[in-house]
């Protein structure tokens, strides 16, 4: 008669996988909680803390316009950045500004004992690559920002093989535009395109003026803004007749508020919004346009 017999670990092994079990739960504990107070400070964090980490997010967090997490933000509850709210979670780390972490409310959660963690505002893809790493080794998550920036090097790669060499302008309704120095810039060196404003020695976020663009207007306008509602007095600029024709005439595609809104790894994101929308007009690549 067969006997069924179970097999029982030695008693050392399983003191072994209890302790591992263990540790493994005083690790995952032991994971700083978070109250981010602005949205580059949300999208940082939704896309590097674990959910339990996540205390609240700022309101602007669940905006589709201005958010590209806004449904995973919806989870979490929102908050306008005061000191009474945050001290009511309790949080290991708040992620915020430097104006703010500076300011009153900043001070009086630093005594009390609150971690604030400043994010800066990097505008070239190596530093937003640098900072979603640090950002991601406080957060106690080191292997998912190693992954997340595994992946966007990967994409970025990808989208550099696929360069398209056009002249292009970012434009908002006010004749905003930017320079060097912007992670816009940035996404457009990327993509092998010739940024005009950075072409024409401009630098930083500014007024692009009209008579560069009369005098050569770019092959393609991206267009930033223009799908939100604005005030009139901020849109005179695109409402110019000369601005309003070659905005007919020539090809432009939009750069949603989402994939704009910060200087982070969203970035990627926009810019592959921005190829797709490139290659679906089938231009042909030109070095400049003709007036």
């Amino acid at each position: 008669m067969n006997r069924l017999i179970s097999f029982q670990p030695p008693r050392s092994m399983r003191a072994a996988a209890l302790l591992a079990a263990l540790l493994a739960g005083r690790a995952a504990a032991a994971l700083p909680t978070v109250v981010s107070t602005n949205l580059c400070a949300d999208q940082a964090l939704l896309s590097l803390a674990a959910p339990e980490q996540i205390l609240s997010v700022s309101t602007k967090a669940s905006d589709p316009e201005v958010s590209l997490l806004a449904e995973t933000a919806r989870r979490y509850p929102a908050n306008r950045a005061s000191a009474e709210e945050i001290l009511r979670w309790r949080p290991d780390i708040v992620l915020a500004s430097r104006s703010w972490a500076g300011s009153r409310q900043g001070k009086l959660l630093a005594g009390r004992g609150i971690r604030i963690v400043t994010l800066p505002n990097p505008q070239t893809l190596p530093a937003i690559f640098d900072a979603t790493q640090k950002l991601a080794d406080q957060l106690g998550q080191e292997r998912k920002g190693r992954a997340l920036i595994a992946d966007l090097r990967a994409r970025t790669d990808r989208l550099r093989r696929e360069a398209t060499p056009l002249s292009v302008l970012y434009l908002r309704g006010n004749g905003g535009s930017a320079g060097t120095d912007t992670f816009v810039d940035a996404v457009f060196e990327l993509l092998g395109l010739t940024n005009l404003p950075a072409r024409d020695g401009i630098r930083g976020w500014g007024r692009y003026p009209l008579e560069h663009l009369v005098a050569q207007p770019p092959d393609l306008f991206v267009l930033g803004y223009f799908e939100r509602q604005r005030p009139l007095s901020k849109t005179l600029y695109a409402q110019h007749p000369v601005v309003a024709r070659l905005l007919a005439t020539r090809p432009h595609i939009e750069a949603p508020t989402r994939y704009w809104s910060c200087g982070g790894w969203q970035l990627v994101e926009a810019a592959e919004q921005i190829a797709a929308q490139i290659a679906a007009l089938h231009l042909d690549a030109k070095r400049e346009s003709a007036p």
